[in-house]
């Protein structure tokens, strides 16, 4: 599959990390929908399939760990991203929880990012496609 036939959805209350983002995946070729709240990101997964949730943990009005049972309810198998600045007791709390995510600290390195993104959604980059 192409990067083309991937939509991702970022939640993410902060307009310049937003643009940051989306910046960064659609030059990779994905289809971005930007959500700004934890009820935005409930509204775009009842209104359309995703492949991918990049998710910041502190969103304005529901948090993302307070989104997480409706989030995984509808779609229980989507990869989910945390990227945050709080850290914390996070990952033991989402794993308590039984929300198995991935995460990353603020400031994630980008390629970093763009690289899990490309081996979560199964993409191989063209030096490793090269490999095969």
């Amino acid at each position: 599959m192409k990067r083309t036939d991937f939509r991702i959805l970022v939640a993410e209350d902060d307009p310049a990390a937003q643009r940051l983002y989306e910046k960064l995946f659609r030059a990779e070729g994905y289809e971005m929908v930007m959500a700004s709240s934890g009820m935005h990101v409930l509204t775009e997964l009842e209104a359309g399939k995703f492949d991918l949730l990049i998710t910041d943990l502190k969103l304005a009005g529901m948090s993302a760990i307070e989104a997480m049972p409706k989030v995984r309810e509808m779609c229980p198998t989507m990869p989910i991203v945390v990227v945050s600045g709080y850290y914390g007791n996070m990952v033991q709390e989402f794993h308590e929880k039984g929300f198995n995510v991935a995460f990353f600290n603020k400031p994630v390195s980008l390629t970093t990012l763009k690289m899990t993104v490309r081996k979560i959604l199964g993409i191989e980059t063209a030096a490793e496609a090269k490999k095969n």
